[in-house]
């Protein structure tokens, strides 16, 4: 009996927190009314059917800085930070134009990716011209650590030299002589296997 009590008060509950609800406002500003804005360029689509795994978390994890900048007030010069996505395909001139595009129509102060090195290796030297800061969550061509190249290049995970010195300690700590390698035939298959 006292379980059917209180399943009655947790509908009545239920009902009235639904009210409630409809009634509560936020105060964020959306995305694309504030002036400063970051550009987030993902390989993978905003569609979700056609993303990878890492794709979804890198834009997921974008998404989330910008509601936490929201949620907790980060300004900058007093005007909250907003976002824009691009979709480049992995295409590098898919990048490249809608990045224009972007920072011609709108007050881009940093962009989020590429995702890949090849993206990366056009993108951080035009937006270096721009002075405009260039965060990569996947780059790592050791050739982008060249600051008189890429000024404003910055990545979050290390370049393919960290971890090619790692393998190295790894064959000399177990006294491994000899191993095959197999990589993929782009820049970033052939200079990891260097």
């Amino acid at each position: 009996m006292s379980s059917l009590w209180s399943l009655r008060w947790l509908w009545v509950y239920l009902l009235i927190g639904q009210f409630a609800i409809s009634n509560v406002k936020t105060a964020w500003p959306t995305s694309d009314s504030t002036n400063i804005q970051l550009l987030g360029i993902f390989s993978n689509g905003l569609n979700m059917n056609d993303s990878t795994p890492g794709t979804l978390w890198s834009r997921a994890m974008f998404n989330a800085a910008m509601l936490l900048s929201q949620q907790y007030n980060i300004t900058i010069d007093g005007q909250f930070i907003g976002s824009q996505l691009v979709a480049s395909g992995g295409i590098t001139m898919n990048a490249l134009s809608s990045s224009c595009l972007l920072i011609s129509t709108s007050n881009i102060v940093g962009i989020v990716g590429p995702t890949f090195s090849r993206e990366t290796q056009v993108i951080a030297p035009f937006a270096a011209q721009l002075s405009i800061p260039v965060v990569s969550y996947s780059a790592t061509d050791p050739g982008l650590s060249d600051r008189g190249a890429y000024p404003t290049f910055y990545r979050t995970v290390p370049s393919d030299t960290t971890a090619a010195l790692t393998i190295a300690q790894l064959f000399m700590k177990f006294n491994w002589t000899s191993s095959i390698i197999i990589y993929q035939n782009d820049a970033y298959g052939s200079d990891g296997a260097k």
